[in-house]
């Protein structure tokens, strides 16, 4: 079943500014789904539009057969959604927070400890419950903010950049709860990152956007075949290697191949099929008596599929300057009793 169906969605602003440009997807029902592109590339206004904070010009969208312009009220039902700032509140404890969301969601009294127990459960946040938020460590917030998120049951999970600004340890924490809530709540989940790595990491498919245009849909794994570009870097054996040896001679008559030099004894081939070209590759350093001292062979990376469908690289210091500006903005409420 489709939980997300996009179809030719426009968005059009004052000064005919396309942040969304006839953009058409769908989402599987419990799978992952990563919303990749630069910044301003229109990822933003097609989240507001699917959580039901911004009409669209033009086009329709679903969640599970609702339409979110002509049925908000049962979408927000259906749907949770961590922002990209920080929303939880750092004066109150994690427990104050999930049933300050439990009283906002309307959930009834007699069901709200339940279900904020099973949450702090789900999260591995029982430990900490009473602990106030300001003593959380980033990813900590950050689970905390998905069970907030979680407790009125939705059946699909809006992330807006759920790692920003966490260090590797904690972002792969959070990984690991996102893939639990997505295996055993069999929830689909929806998110933007600005890591390549997360997203080949928790994404059965991948939409790259662009000027606020769908430039490819796919697995990762699809979305590489695409590009199918891989490099060998080697780094010559100074000590055993004639000083005449020109590895740019040995290798530019192979056809798809591109050379160019890293550094004095590095050396980096690009290569259009991997899979075809190694073995002729292999075969000139032997033939040519070129004695490597290290030696490295990637296949395409989603980098290069982000290089290649949007003209620009994953800018992941800029989303981490982002957040820096964000780091601080947090609601101030009455303590809850």
């Amino acid at each position: 079943m489709k939980a997300i169906n996009v179809q030719n969605l426009s968005k059009i602003y004052k000064g005919n500014i396309k942040a969304v440009d006839n953009l058409s997807f769908e989402v599987t029902e419990g799978s992952i789904f990563g919303f990749l592109g630069p910044n301003g590339a229109g990822k933003s206004t097609t989240i507001k539009i699917l959580i039901t904070l911004a009409r669209p010009t033009q086009g329709t969208a679903y969640i599970f057969d609702l339409d979110v312009i002509k049925e908000p009220s049962k979408v927000r039902g259906m749907i949770g959604y961590v922002p990209q700032e920080l929303s939880a509140d750092g004066a109150l404890t994690g427990y104050e927070n999930l049933l300050l969301s439990a009283k906002l969601y309307e959930i009834p009294p007699q069901e709200r400890r339940t279900r904020i127990d099973a949450i702090l459960t789900l999260l591995d946040l029982i430990p900490r419950a009473h602990s106030l938020v300001d003593t959380y460590s980033g990813g900590m917030i950050r689970r905390l903010e998905i069970g907030q998120a979680m407790l009125h049951k939705p059946k699909v999970l809006f992330l807006d950049e759920p790692t920003i600004g966490l260090d590797p340890a904690g972002r792969k924490l959070v990984w690991e709860h996102i893939r639990k809530l997505n295996q055993e709540e069999h929830m689909t989940i929806f998110l933007t990152t600005h890591y390549m790595e997360e997203a080949e990491a928790l994404c059965d498919q991948i939409g790259i956007i662009d000027h606020g245009r769908l430039s490819v849909v796919g697995s990762p794994q699809q979305l590489k075949e695409k590009v199918g570009v891989g490099t060998v870097t080697f780094v010559l054996d100074s000590k055993n290697n004639d000083a005449s040896a020109n590895p740019t001679a040995v290798f530019s008559g192979i056809e798809g191949v591109d050379i160019s030099q890293l550094a004095s004894n590095t050396w980096q081939l690009r290569i259009s099929h991997p899979d075809e070209q190694m073995l002729e590759i292999l075969r000139k350093l032997i033939q040519h008596h070129l004695l490597v001292s290290d030696l490295e062979i990637r296949g395409p990376s989603l980098e290069d599929v982000f290089l290649k469908f949007t003209g620009s690289r994953f800018d992941e210091e800029s989303a981490h300057n982002d957040w820096k500006a964000i780091k601080g903005r947090r609601r101030t409420v009455r303590r809850v009793k």
